[in-house]
C-alpha cells in the first residue's frame, strides 16, 4: 500500500522563525532516498518553496497557493494551475473598491507569477512584497487606475493582508457572492490576517486528491495547523495537528502530535514510516 505523506508548511513543518529546523531536513533527505512518499500543500509559492527545500530532494509535485496549482519540482512546470474567470475578478474587485480597498493579483506568466498591486495600504503588505520581490519566479509590478483585465491574463489567485476587522466586511461580500473560493485565517507569524481569494473548484482537499491520482497512492496522511488544511483533513485517510493549531483543526484531526516547534511533523513521519505504515 502506498502512502503519501502530505504537510502544510507555515505553522506545521516550519518553526515559528519560518524555517525547516536541520533535524527536519536531515531526517526527509534520509527518508526520501528510502523511498518515503513526501509532498507539501501550502499557501506560498515555489518561489520560497524550492529555496526552503534546496538539497532536501523534493521529487514529487506539490500543492501551492492553497491548492491553485500543483508543481512539479523535476520538471520545472505547472502540472495543474486554476484560473478565475475574469467576470468574477471584476466582481470580486468591485466589493473591495466600496470599502476604498483593493487586492494584489497573480497573474500566470510563461515561466513565472506576475503580482500586481495598486497601493500598499499597511506595514504587513509592504513587508510581503519586500521579502518576494526579488525571488525567482516572481514579479511584483504596481498598476494605477482600474485594472481591466486582457483576454490572454491567466489570473489565478487574488489576495489581501489585513486586520480581522477591515477584512471581515469584504470576506462576507465575498462569499455571499458565491463567484470564487474564499479562505480568511491569521497568519502564523503577525497579527494581521490573510484573505485569498481562488477559482470555485479550488482547495488544498480537491488539490490532494488530484495529487493522490496522479501519483497513483493509495492513502493520504496529512498534516497542518490553520483553518486552510481543514479541506485537505476531510480528504486525507489520517490527519494530524501539531500541538500549536487552532482548536478547529484539532477536533476534526485524527490526532495531536508534538508542535512544529519541535520537530513534530518529522518526528511523526519517521515513526511511523520506519514501521511501513
Amino acid at each position: 500500500m502506498k502512502t503519501l505523506f502530505l504537510t502544510d508548511l507555515d505553522g506545521t513543518l516550519l518553526n515559528e522563525r519560518a524555517e525547516i529546523s536541520e533535524f527536519t531536513k536531515k531526517q526527509l533527505q534520509m527518508m526520501i532516498s528510502d523511498g518515503l512518499l513526501f509532498s507539501v500543500a501550502t499557501a506560498r509559492t515555489n518561489a520560497t518553496v524550492l529555496n526552503m527545500f534546496s538539497g532536501v530532494g523534493l521529487n514529487l509535485p506539490f500543492i501551492l497557493m492553497n491548492g491553485v496549482v500543483i508543481y512539479d519540482p523535476t520538471e520545472n512546470k505547472n502540472v495543474k494551475a486554476y484560473t478565475i474567470d475574469h467576470k468574477d475578478v471584476d466582481k470580486i474587485i468591485s466589493i473591495y473598491e466600496k470599502y476604498n480597498k483593493s487586492p494584489m493579483l497573480y497573474l500566470l506568466r510563461d515561466g513565472y507569477l506576475e503580482i500586481l498591486y495598486k497601493s500598499v495600504d499597511n506595514i504587513h503588505q509592504q513587508q510581503y512584497i519586500n521579502a518576494r520581490d526579488n525571488l525567482k519566479f516572481k514579479r511584483f509590478r504596481k498598476y494605477s487606475g482600474k485594472y481591466i483585465p486582457e483576454s490572454t491574463d491567466k489570473i489565478i489567485y487574488m489576495v489581501s493582508l489585513d486586520k480581522e476587522d477591515i477584512l471581515t466586511p469584504i470576506h462576507r461580500e465575498i462569499v455571499a457572492s458565491g463567484s470564487v473560493n474564499c479562505a480568511f485565517y491569521k497568519d502564523n507569524y503577525t497579527d494581521c490576517y490573510f484573505m485569498e481569494s481562488m477559482n470555485n473548484s479550488v482547495s488544498k482537499g480537491i488539490a490532494a486528491l488530484e495529487l493522490k491520482k496522479l501519483l497513483g497512492v493509495d492513502r493520504i496522511v496529512a498534516y497542518g495547523d490553520n483553518l486552510n488544511d481543514i479541506p485537505m483533513f476531510k480528504t486525507a485517510d489520517e490527519s494530524y495537528a501539531v500541538a500549536n493549531a487552532c482548536d478547529e483543526l484539532k477536533k476534526i484531526a485524527t490526532g495531536v502530535i508534538d508542535s512544529n516547534n519541535n520537530d513534530g511533523v518529522v518526528k511523526h513521519i519517521l515513526n511511523k514510516f520506519s514501521r511501513g505504515e
